[in-house]
């Protein structure tokens, strides 16, 4: 009896360790750098980077990622990546290519456009170079969509990063980094 319940005890311990990383991990609130130009620039260990400024109705971003793959950001998902908006792309034989998906389950996405919405994406361009994938671009803040989970200003935003494998050239591979961070836009 005294065995099991150290056991029971021993495995309470583990998981409450486990879901306090989990929760800090999820938490995670990076500094923020304010550039004269009107943008904000997020730098994480990975190499992931997240500039953006809120122009009017609307958010103006650029990733950029350690990859010769794609790069990806999504915004305020209800579960997981359930419910939320993301823009991913890349960059082949110097063509972007960046689509507007949304969080159709708690681990997919799909374009908007495939389940019968509007792709509310304005792609500004992208590059590779150097072992770096950069996306630029535009979305509404809210444009009342079913397919778009509102960015909020003056409010905590949370933040899905991604990156896939280098020549990971699609809208489906699997990412080789990913997190989430929280941001007040």
């Amino acid at each position: 009896m005294k065995a099991r319940k150290r056991r029971v005890m021993s495995s309470l311990a583990a998981l409450l360790i486990l879901a306090g990383a989990i929760a800090a991990h999820a938490q995670q609130r990076p500094d923020v750098a304010e550039g004269d130009d009107g943008f904000s620039t997020i730098e994480l260990d990975s190499g992931f980077t997240f500039r953006w400024k809120v122009d009017g109705d609307e958010i103006e971003a650029t990733i950029s990622g350690p990859t010769t793959g794609w790069v990806s950001v999504g915004f305020n998902p209800q579960n997981r990546m359930q419910g939320g908006t993301y823009v991913i792309g890349y960059v082949q034989r110097g063509e972007v290519n960046m689509r507007h998906d949304w969080g159709h389950s708690a681990t997919g996405h799909r374009a908007v456009t495939d389940m019968g919405g509007t792709s509310r994406l304005t792609s500004l361009g992208g590059s590779e170079e150097g072992g770096v994938t950069e996306l630029s671009f535009r979305l509404p803040l809210d444009p009342g969509d079913r397919y778009f989970s509102p960015i909020r200003t003056g409010e905590t935003n949370t933040v899905i990063w991604a990156f896939g494998q280098n020549g990971a050239n699609s809208f489906t591979a699997y990412h080789a980094q990913r997190g989430t961070i929280l941001v007040d836009f």
